[in-house]
């Protein structure tokens, strides 16, 4: 028992030594897990098709080529491509939904500098859905507007590195319809 003490002691220790130095920009990558609801029977045929037997839905989200700059001590402001994707497979037939929003992003730290405790998140872009299936031919929506707002906290992991632990809530809409997504994502800001 007191090995495992020691170790809990070492480990909360290390994560809360480690300070992080403000930078003069940032990179933000994220994955994680969603849960997609779609308009009118398009929800209903995917929630079903999981049901039936031999089929596998896997709901993926990501944050990819995030670049963000200081605007204070605590709060970055920058540009991220956020996604989900839904797949639906039985082994020799699938489908997926992959939901695109293109934004300017802001993130705002309550702790003593960017990536550090407890923040918000707001992004603001264009948005894009493509279907694609085995079946047919890929097809790309026309472009539309979304919206991602999200909580999560921040830890110094070493003085360049940040473990970003956040839950999203997106909405994308495109041509009177909307899609939303809710996401579960683990990133990094370097």
């Amino acid at each position: 028992m007191k090995i495992l003490y020691k170790f809990l002691f070492i480990f909360l220790f290390s994560t809360t030594v480690a300070q992080a130095n403000v930078e003069s920009w940032y990179t933000y990558w994220s994955v994680g897990a969603s849960n997609h609801t779609y308009p009118g029977e398009l929800n209903d045929i995917f929630n079903d098709a999981e049901s039936l037997p031999g089929v596998d839905r896997t709901e993926i989200a990501i944050d990819m080529l995030g670049f963000y700059w200081p605007v204070s001590n605590k709060t970055i402001l920058g540009f991220v491509v956020s996604g989900s994707g839904d797949y639906l497979s039985d082994g020799v037939n699938d489908v997926s939904i992959k939901q695109y929003l293109y934004a300017l992003s802001a993130m705002h730290y309550f702790g003593n500098e960017p990536g550090n405790g407890m923040f918000l998140r707001g992004d603001l872009g264009a948005s894009r859905i493509v279907v694609e299936s085995n079946l047919s031919n890929e097809s790309v929506s026309d472009d539309g507007s979304g919206y991602l707002i999200g909580a999560g906290y921040g830890f110094s992991v070493s003085t360049k590195s940040r473990l970003i632990l956040g839950i999203n809530y997106s909405s994308n809409s495109i041509d009177n319809e909307t899609f939303t997504s809710t996401l579960f994502t683990v990133g990094g800001l370097w």
